[in-house]
């Protein structure tokens, strides 16, 4: 049995169909979405799943990505508050310079690559990476909903980091290497570190491969 939400004043309707969630819009009207969701699970009931167009529009995802970060996060606030304006500034990037995307889906390196240089017109680089880095965050969630296959902030290489003192080896900063060489976020980082702002995770960054590839060759 699917649900309707309601997101912005939009409604959406949502659904599982072949063991996936399937997201859809359906309009400003409360009716529609209700018509549209009998629809689809009439589709589904008769074995028309298939013929069912998969992806989700972003400010459904990410409020969904926002709902899992806040359980995720229930003590690091400051975190949460991060990822909230990291995806304010994108979202009003996209409505700005592509306001034809709209969909997860259509989020490519190329783009991603057109906001790092929208980025580094005002921000200093270790804001830049951070943000990218944030980025690469938010669709890894993508990945795990199912709607994305691969994630295009990995293809975007970060800038250069600023020089910076050699610092300390610490059991922490041995531990930050190995996780950042599996592949590990910036957010699953901080909080196997414990943390208490993921920002402070910028100062392991300088081990974070660039791509998945090279953290697993």
């Amino acid at each position: 049995m699917g649900q309707i939400r309601k997101i912005n004043g939009v409604y959406y309707i949502e659904f599982h169909a072949r063991g996936l969630l399937y997201s859809q819009v359906a309009g400003t009207h409360l009716e529609d979405a209700q018509k549209l969701l009998l629809q689809v699970e009439e589709k589904i009931a008769g074995g028309e799943a298939l013929t069912i167009t998969r992806h989700i529009d972003l400010p459904d995802f990410f409020e969904r990505f926002m709902a899992e970060t806040k359980a995720q996060y229930f003590n690091g606030l400051k975190s949460v508050e991060r990822f909230s304006s990291t995806i304010d500034h994108f979202s009003g990037f996209l409505d700005t310079d592509f306001p034809q995307v709209r969909q997860l889906a259509q989020l490519t390196p190329v783009l991603i690559e057109s906001y790092k240089v929208y980025l580094v017109k005002t921000q200093k680089v270790k804001v830049v990476n951070l943000t990218i880095l944030l980025i690469r965050d938010i669709l890894e969630f993508g990945i795990k909903l199912g709607f994305l296959n691969d994630n295009p902030a990995l293809h975007v290489r970060l800038l250069p980091w600023p020089k910076t003192p050699q610092r300390k080896t610490t059991a922490r900063y041995n531990k930050a290497r190995q996780l950042l060489a599996q592949g590990v976020g910036l957010g699953k980082l901080s909080q196997l570190l414990n943390l208490p702002d993921i920002s402070r995770a910028v100062y392991f960054a300088h081990l974070i491969p660039l791509t998945r590839e090279d953290a697993y060759n």
